[in-house]
């Protein structure tokens, strides 16, 4: 038995098993369709929203971020600006001081070239003054020559006087001659000597003859009125060389005690002071001659600036350096005595 009621929405007729008819029924799922359709648009749109909406917020913060950047930029500079700006009021202050100064030094200047001036004019008409009145200048003149003459006289006599006395000394005294027969021997005190072979002599004789050429130079300098670079004592055969910058005295011999260096280095000092004589004559010595006593003596002697006042001459400096000694400790204490050497008796006396 079927049973049949009234449609919940047209109240048309349907079966009992439904609450509406047909008709009805699909029209509902047709909406319901819809509403989920709806739904779904609503759910795209407000994807779709927050999309664009993130958009806009990009669109808005990133023109912001680059403002920001260069603001930044400017600020920074704005203070670099502003640094160097300070730096130049201080240079600026700098020389607004300095100019100041120098205004003040100008001041002072005008003045010193004011009085100088005064003084320029002064001198100008006394000058002027004296110019006119040539009578007073001219006899100046001719005494100015007149001491000049009698300077110039004076120093040939006293050179004439100073030859003699050396000559004197060399000739009649020491005997210093070149031997007629051989150019590189010496007459000395009736001695032939050889400035190369010297070292090589008795002992005895070596000290004598460094003691005769010690004491030609020490009266050669007295004569000439010059100062020697190292002081000698003469003592004869124990003469000493006295190094002013070391305060020590050299020996111009040698015993047991004393040391082979310090003869070799009163040698250097000896020969140092015969060539700063040579010098002061504008004479000029080899480094080589520098031990060659006897040679360097006779040239200085027999010199035509022997006497003269000291002679401007570029011959280089007169003094050969310090001393190098690079020869064995016991190389020169190989002489023996006079009494065990028989080559005494090799030398040749002028009686």
């Amino acid at each position: 038995m079927n049973f049949f009621f009234n449609c919940c929405s047209c109240n048309n007729r349907f079966n009992f098993q439904e609450s509406y008819c047909e008709p009805c029924l699909q029209r509902i799922k047709n909406d319901q369709s819809r509403v989920f359709e709806l739904i779904q648009s609503i759910f795209d749109k407000k994807k779709a929203n927050l999309i664009a909406k993130n958009k806009i917020l990009e669109s808005i913060t990133q023109p912001k971020n680059q403002l920001q950047e260069q603001i930044d930029i400017k600020k920074t500079y704005l203070e670099s600006k502003k640094i160097q700006i300070e730096i130049l009021k201080n240079k600026i202050q700098t020389l607004k001081t300095t100019v100041i100064k120098d205004n003040g030094l100008i001041d002072v200047k005008k003045k010193y070239l004011s009085t100088r001036r005064s003084s320029l004019k002064k001198n100008k008409i006394s000058f002027e003054a004296v110019n006119n009145s040539k009578s007073g200048f001219s006899s100046l003149t001719d005494e100015i020559q007149k001491k000049k003459d009698q300077l110039i006289a004076e120093n040939t006599s006293l050179q004439i006087v100073k030859r003699s006395k050396i000559e004197q000394l060399t000739n009649s005294m020491t005997k210093l001659q070149l031997n007629p027969t051989t150019s590189d021997h010496f007459f000395l005190f009736n001695m032939v000597l050889n400035d190369q072979q010297l070292l090589k002599f008795p002992k005895d004789v070596i000290f004598t003859t460094l003691g005769y050429i010690s004491k030609i130079v020490v009266l050669i300098s007295g004569i000439l009125g010059i100062t020697l670079p190292y002081h000698l004592l003469s003592k004869g055969s124990k003469s000493t060389i006295h190094h002013n910058m070391k305060s020590k005295d050299y020996p111009l011999y040698y015993q047991q005690k004393t040391k082979s260096r310090e003869f070799q280095k009163a040698l250097h000092l000896l020969g140092e002071n015969i060539i700063f004589l040579r010098y002061y004559h504008g004479i000029q010595t080899p480094k080589e001659s520098n031990l060659l006593f006897l040679k360097n003596i006779y040239e200085l002697i027999k010199s035509n600036n022997l006497g003269k006042d000291q002679q401007y001459l570029e011959v280089g400096s007169p003094m050969s350096g310090e001393y190098d000694d690079c020869t064995k400790e016991d190389e020169w204490e190989v002489v023996t005595s006079i009494d065990e050497d028989d080559s005494f008796e090799k030398f040749v006396y002028d009686q």
